[in-house]
C-alpha cells in the first residue's frame, strides 16, 4: 500500500509536527532517543522531554528521520556512563550534530546504568572517557547555544543518619566530589565556548576546590546568560541540624566563585531553595545575597526565585540603572522582623524596595514583574482572621490592582506572616511604591515606542 504521507510538501509535514501532543505522552530519554527505564533520573525534575510519538515517526523512512532531526536532536542528554557517551560520539560525527542546540548533563554516582555499564579499568570509572571527552570539545556541536550541568547530590548531602552505612557514606561522597571535579576539570579545556548560555542546576551546598580556580572563573566570563539553581536543605534527611550549617556557609561565598566572574552576562536568574531563600544572613536557613553593584556591568534582564527583599538586592539593583530592562521577582518575600541569637532584627519593607529603585530614575527599565506569591490569600490562614480576611478579600475584589504583599516570619522556619502582611496592606505604604515604579515603567516603555 503506497504511503500518501510521503507525497504531503514538507510544509504540511512540519505543520503536522506543531500539532503533536505537548504536554502529555512525554518520556525521558538519553541522547540516542533510548527510554530511561532506571528512572533514577526523574527525581531530579528533568527538564529533557522528547515526545514517543516524534521518535517514532523518525523512525519509519530516512526522509521523515531527516525531516524531524531538527527536532529530535535540538535538546540532548548526556549522562555519565559508556552508552551515553557513546551514543552522543556517533551524533557528534553525523550531520545531525548541527541540531544541537542545547545540552543537558545529569551526572551521578548512585545510577544503576552506571554501576551496571562503567568498568573503571578501561572507561575511565567515574567519568568515561567518551564522556569526559565530549566535554572537553564542545566545538563538535557547532550550534550549540546552552550547556545545562547537574550533578546528583544525594552521596555528598545525606550522611549516616539516613539510614546508610558510615563506609559506605564515605565512598559514595568521595565520588560524588570526584564526579564534579573531573567534570568541572573537563569544562573548563573549554578555553573560547561557543555557546552564550551556561546554567548550574541543583548546586550542592559543599565546600567545592574547583570552583575557586582561575581557569574556572575564565570559563565564566565568556556567557553572556547564566542561570544557577540551589539544591534546598528542605530535600535532606529529617533531622536537619546536622548540616544545615553548610548553607549559609557556602551561600556567602556565591560572589567568589561565580558572580564576580560573569563580566559578560546580560541576563542572570537564580533559583534558590523554597524553603532556605537567600537574603538574610546570621540564620541557619539563609544567607546573604552576595550580589554587588560592581558584578555583571552589561546585566539586561535578571530573574529571581525564593530571594529576602534586603539591602543588598536595592543595591544590586539600583547599581544597574542604566543597563536593567527587565526584572522578575518569583516567590520572592519581604521579613518584617526575625531573630538572631534572641535579638529582634527588622526586616526591609517592599516599599523600601519600590521606592529606592523610583528614586534612582532607571532610565531602561521596561518590566518589573512579581509573580507567584502574590496572590491574595493562602487557604490554610483563612480561619486565623476571619474578620481581616473578608475585609482583604473584598478589597482585593474591588480593585485587581491592589496587591497583598507577602511578609513572612522567620521563627524556626519559614512562614508566611499573616500580622504584618495584612498590617502593610491597611496601611498602604507597599501599594505606592509599587504604584510608583510601575508608572515609572510604563513611562519608560511609552518613551522606547515613540523611539
Amino acid at each position: 500500500m503506497p504511503c500518501y504521507l510521503l507525497s504531503l510538501p514538507a510544509e504540511i509535514h512540519l505543520e503536522i509536527i506543531k500539532e503533536l501532543p505537548q504536554d502529555e505522552d512525554i518520556d525521558t530519554h538519553t541522547s540516542d532517543g533510548e527510554k530511561d527505564d532506571e528512572g533514577f533520573l526523574e527525581k531530579q525534575e528533568n527538564p529533557i522531554k522528547i515526545y514517543r510519538d516524534l521518535i517514532n515517526w523518525s523512525c519509519t523512512c530516512s526522509h521523515f528521520r531527516s525531516l524531524l532531526a531538527p527536532n529530535i536532536f535540538k535538546t540532548t542528554k548526556l549522562v555519565n556512563d559508556e552508552k551515553s557517551g557513546s551514543s552522543l560520539t556517533a551524533v557528534a560525527k553525523s550531520l545531525h550534530k548541527v541540531h544541537v542546540r542545547e545540552l543537558y548533563f545529569i551526572g551521578s554516582v548512585l545510577c544503576p546504568a552506571h554501576i551496571q555499564r562503567v568498568a573503571p579499568s578501561n572507561s575511565g570509572g567515574i567519568l568515561p572517557h567518551s564522556v569526559d571527552t565530549l566535554l572537553r570539545d564542545l566545538q563538535q556541536f557547532p550550534s550549540l547555544e546552552k550547556l545545562s550541568i547537574e550533578i546528583d547530590n544525594e552521596p555528598a548531602i545525606h550522611d549516616c543518619k539516613c539510614g546508610r552505612p558510615l563506609y559506605e557514606t564515605t565512598i559514595q561522597t568521595a565520588r560524588w566530589y570526584a564526579l564534579l571535579f573531573r567534570t568541572y576539570s573537563a569544562l573548563i579545556q573549554n578555553t573560547s565556548p561557543h555557546f552564550r548560555h551556561f546554567e548550574i542546576r541543583q548546586l550542592a551546598w559543599k565546600e567545592v576546590s574547583i570552583f575557586r580556580h582561575a581557569a574556572f572563573h575564565d570559563f565564566l566570563g565568556h556567557f553572556e546568560q547564566f542561570t544557577l539553581s540551589i539544591f534546598g536543605p528542605e530535600l535532606i534527611c529529617e533531622d536537619m541540624s546536622v548540616t544545615n550549617h553548610e548553607y549559609p556557609a557556602v551561600m556567602k561565598n556565591l560572589d567568589k566563585y561565580f558572580f564576580n566572574h560573569l563580566v559578560n552576562v546580560t541576563t542572570l536568574s537564580i533559583k534558590a531553595p523554597k524553603a532556605a531563600p537567600l537574603g538574610l544572613k546570621g540564620l541557619d536557613y539563609s544567607s546573604r545575597l552576595t550580589l554587588s553593584v560592581d558584578q555583571m556591568p552589561l546585566l539586561v534582564i535578571l530573574h529571581l526565585d525564593y530571594i529576602f527583599v534586603c539591602r543588598r538586592l536595592i543595591a544590586f539593583l539600583v547599581g544597574h540603572k542604566c543597563t536593567l530592562q527587565e526584572v522578575t521577582l518569583r516567590d520572592c518575600y519581604a521579613c518584617g522582623k526575625y531573630l538572631i541569637r534572641d535579638d529582634v532584627h527588622r526586616g526591609i519593607t517592599w516599599s523600601k524596595l519600590f521606592t529606592s529603585i523610583s528614586s534612582a530614575r532607571p532610565a531602561q527599565l521596561r518590566r518589573f514583574d512579581l509573580v507567584g506569591s502574590f496572590m491574595p490569600l493562602p487557604s490554610e490562614y483563612k480561619f486565623k482572621k476571619a474578620a481581616e480576611d473578608k475585609m482583604v478579600l473584598t478589597i482585593l475584589r474591588q480593585d485587581p490592582e491592589r496587591i497583598l504583599f507577602p511578609y513572612v516570619d522567620l521563627w524556626e522556619g519559614l512562614w508566611y506572616d499573616v500580622d504584618w502582611s495584612f498590617d502593610a496592606f491597611f496601611r498602604g505604604d507597599d501599594q505606592r511604591g509599587w504604584d510608583q515604579l510601575i508608572e515609572l515603567v510604563k513611562g519608560n516603555m511609552k518613551k522606547a515606542e515613540d523611539g
